[in-house]
């Protein structure tokens, strides 16, 4: 399997030679490989708390994932796209970054549910993700039943032959109603989504690297 870049692919690892955690450790050095053991000894810390469940092994994996787009968005910083490159990093991670998004919403709902973690910082974390994991795979707004009225958006940027910004409703009624959020790259090259909350009638952005830090 070969992937459109000349140095890096998340499925063939760097120059062919290494993959996941393994490779972002050896990129980034003791950091990634300290953040690597954090991330075991929460898996069996956590996941052993569910007996007879791959729930220690879903966290391992997502612990991974993390690594891997650390290593890339270090890499991002310090080694940036050349002009005139087919450079498909940013692609690559936009698909990391969301797979990390989705997984963690799956498993914080699981601990959750189960009521195996109540702390008010975790909660605030999981009603984070999913807010993010129900604009980025639902393509809806979160909590949207609560809407009392259909919401107006606009895009970032206009089109060359646009003068003003379009504007599209979004009503909850519509079976056919679709959001697609703002997205982006922060300072740390890390990815950004700006999601709508419905109880703060505001939106606010949140960064892949802030998430996973908490």
């Amino acid at each position: 399997m070969s992937c459109a870049t000349s140095r890096w692919c998340p499925v063939v690892g760097w120059e062919g030679q290494a993959t996941g955690a393994d490779w972002a450790a050896r990129r980034d050095g003791p950091k990634n490989s300290q953040l690597s053991q954090r991330w075991i000894g929460t898996s069996w810390r956590i996941g052993s708390q569910l007996p007879q469940s791959l729930l220690s092994i879903s966290i391992q994996r997502l612990g991974e994932v993390d690594l891997v787009c650390r290593a890339l968005e270090t890499e991002l910083m310090t080694q940036p796209q050349q002009a005139g490159d087919l450079d498909l990093r940013l692609n690559y991670l936009a698909v990391l970054s969301e797979w990390w998004i989705g997984s963690a919403y799956a498993i914080c709902y699981t601990l959750k549910d189960r009521k195996i973690l109540s702390a008010d910082e975790f909660l605030r974390l999981a009603d984070d993700l999913r807010m993010i994991r129900v604009q980025i795979e639902k393509y809806e707004v979160p909590s949207d039943k609560k809407l009392t009225e259909p919401l107006q958006f606009s895009p970032t940027q206009l089109r060359p032959d646009e003068k003003e910004p379009p504007i599209y409703a979004y009503d909850k009624s519509d079976p056919l109603r679709a959001h697609i959020s703002r997205r982006g790259i922060s300072a740390r090259f890390s990815y950004m989504w700006e999601v709508f909350d419905v109880k703060a009638d505001a939106s606010r952005w949140y960064e892949r690297l802030e998430l996973s830090d908490r």
